[in-house]
């Protein structure tokens, strides 16, 4: 089954979650530093959001070159995971409105964990079709381990010290899983040439 489509799909969901984060910024009360400075949680929260829409964006578009074929069960999954990230500008509105909020946080956090698994399980089942030793470079099981460790660090300091600091461990989680797809697609793509010029 040819992906073309699944990808176009992809690409218009995400273009729309991340338009719908940008309308939910509010304007400063005033035009100044100080009114700019007292929205920064909310441009706080759409950076993370931001960086977690490029990741994804760019996973689908590299794993779209790579794979020769897909099935329905890659669809479905591609769907549910294209459904969780739907819910992004709803849990990005909630920490941008209640950034102190223990509760708030949480569910931030959480709602992270699940998108990371959500793909992870996508690539595993992508990488069961195709085989490809690529796939698995980007499918790192051992990063997704640290990053849940890395939650569930900043959830308990979250409860032991401020609520604010889960929100951060987050931001580092999201950060380090952009990074991890940048080097892992460089590489491929490096390899790919050097195969070109034999």
């Amino acid at each position: 089954m040819n992906s073309e489509k699944l990808e176009a799909f992809v690409d218009a969901v995400l273009a729309i979650i991340l338009t719908v984060i940008v309308l939910e910024l509010p304007q400063p009360e005033s035009v100044t530093f100080a009114g700019f400075w007292a929205l920064k949680t909310n441009f706080f929260a759409y950076l993370t959001s931001f960086i977690v829409v490029l990741t994804n964006w760019y996973f689908f578009h590299i794993i779209f070159e790579i794979i020769q074929k897909i099935d329905g069960k890659v669809i479905a999954m591609t769907g549910t995971v294209v459904f969780v990230m739907s819910l992004l500008p709803y849990f990005t509105i909630l920490i941008s409105d209640n950034f102190s909020n223990l509760n708030a946080q949480v569910c931030y956090c959480v709602f992270f964990i699940i998108v990371e698994l959500a793909y992870d399980v996508l690539f595993w089942m992508i990488t069961k079709i195709e085989h490809n030793m690529e796939l698995k470079q980007i499918l790192n099981l051992k990063r997704t381990a640290i990053h849940l460790i890395f939650y569930a660090i900043g959830i308990i300091l979250g409860y032991l010290i401020t609520p604010e600091i889960i929100v951060f461990f987050v931001f580092i989680a999201v950060l380090t899983w952009f990074i991890h797809v940048y080097f892992s697609i460089k590489s491929i793509d490096s390899s790919n040439d050097n195969i070109q010029m034999f």
